[in-house]
């Protein structure tokens, strides 16, 4: 189940969800929409569907169920065009979103997709694994993205509440921070639980149909000026790929294979193929690490990123600076020359102390994200096979 800091990341990352219209058709604003079990083909009657909108935290401004066809409607009180809403369906104990988009005239016409859950994985695979490895200072970063395939036919999300994805990493380095991508392929942050041994993490994410991108990452010691990276996840591995920054350290790895320079991390490029289930992405560097970052911060081959959430997910949430750059880089963005100096941590800042008022706080912010999503949109258009990028397949 998503926790409220979870759907505010979701409505954050939505942009362009509106129109602006005039005021006077406040009233006559409404949001309906049918719910259907993809699973079945059929819809969803009696399914419990809420609207929802950040206001000082998570408002929930109606709340209704469906009808024997599956359809839903808000009432029209309260429903501002000019606003932007999330629309939750809840399925077997699972909450599906779809953003709203209202239409000139104030009508919203959403469609929300649900499938029937099952505790049975389906021979859960990962399409992708892309790692990078960054040694600064006496540290060094490992961030992780696993894109895994939920095969099932018909159609189920995977749940199970001993873990949907398990992983193991170093033992020792601390609790992972971890996030899957949600809607609009923004970072929601996870809890990882700890296993029997040392080291074995799993979330309890649904996994829905299709594709689900995790992401992982900690640090750990580099002070030797050599690391033995090793972690594993219990699926078969059909790609993957790891970068090592900087590009001077020497690596020595069975599994990986060199294939030079990688332009979108400025590191060095490493490639595997069919991985099969349990195995080590193992990897040994050595050499000089990169000077640590004045700000503690990971850098980029020119400038410094700085992307934060809103204030109202900070808590827990240093993690999506770092996890929203391992998503877009995996995604292909050339972050070094393309990326834009965005003004969100500034904008947070001043909203969580009162110095800018609601209505414009949020405008401002989805400016922000528009201009983050296309980049990745463009980033997509040059490499429409981006793995993070692709839809559900079978």
């Amino acid at each position: 189940m998503l926790d409220q800091a979870t759907l505010k990341a979701i409505l954050i990352g939505c942009t362009s969800m509106t129109m602006a219209v005039p005021g006077s058709l406040w009233a006559q604003a409404t949001v309906q929409g049918q719910v259907v079990n993809g699973t079945t083909n059929r819809a969803v009657s009696g399914a419990k569907v809420l609207l929802l909108q950040p206001r000082q935290g998570m408002q929930e401004v109606a709340t209704t169920l469906t009808d024997a066809r599956g359809h839903f409607v808000f009432p029209s009180e309260g429903i501002d065009p000019q606003s932007f809403y999330l629309v939750q369906a809840n399925f077997q104990d699972v909450p599906y979103h779809a953003p709203v988009q209202f239409s000139p005239d104030g009508k919203a016409e959403i469609n929300v997709t649900v499938y029937e859950a099952t505790r049975q994985a389906q021979a859960l695979r990962v399409r992708q694994a892309r790692v990078l490895l960054r040694a600064a200072g006496n540290k060094v970063d490992v961030e992780e993205l696993f894109a895994i395939q939920n095969p099932s036919a018909p159609e189920r999300t995977f749940v199970d509440s001993s873990g949907t994805f398990h992983f193991r990493i170093q033992p020792g380095v601390g609790t992972p921070r971890v996030a899957v991508a949600g809607l609009m392929n923004m970072p929601l942050p996870q809890a990882a639980v700890a296993g029997k041994q040392p080291g074995e993490y799993s979330i309890l994410y649904p996994l829905k149909p299709g594709l689900t991108v995790v992401m992982l990452g900690y640090q750990t010691d580099y002070s030797s000026a050599e690391f033995q990276y090793g972690d594993s996840v219990p699926y078969a591995i059909e790609h993957a790929e790891m970068d090592v920054l900087p590009a001077t350290l020497a690596v020595a790895s069975e599994i990986f294979k060199p294939a030079g320079s990688d332009s979108d991390s400025g590191g060095e490029k490493f490639l595997a193929e069919g991985l099969p289930s349990g195995a080590a992405l193992a990897a040994t560097l050595r050499g000089e690490a990169a000077p640590e970052p004045a700000s503690g911060q990971p850098e980029t081959s020119e400038e410094q990123v700085k992307v934060t959430p809103n204030p109202t997910t900070r808590l827990g949430m240093p993690l999506l600076a770092s996890l929203l750059l391992l998503l877009v880089w995996a995604l292909g963005v050339r972050l070094a020359k393309e990326w834009p100096r965005f003004k969100i941590a500034d904008l947070d800042e001043l909203f969580s102390q009162g110095k800018i008022a609601e209505k414009k706080y949020w405008k401002e912010r989805l400016e922000l994200k528009a201009r983050l999503m296309a980049l990745v949109k463009k980033s997509q258009a040059l490499s429409p096979e981006t793995y993070a990028a692709r839809g559900p397949r079978p």
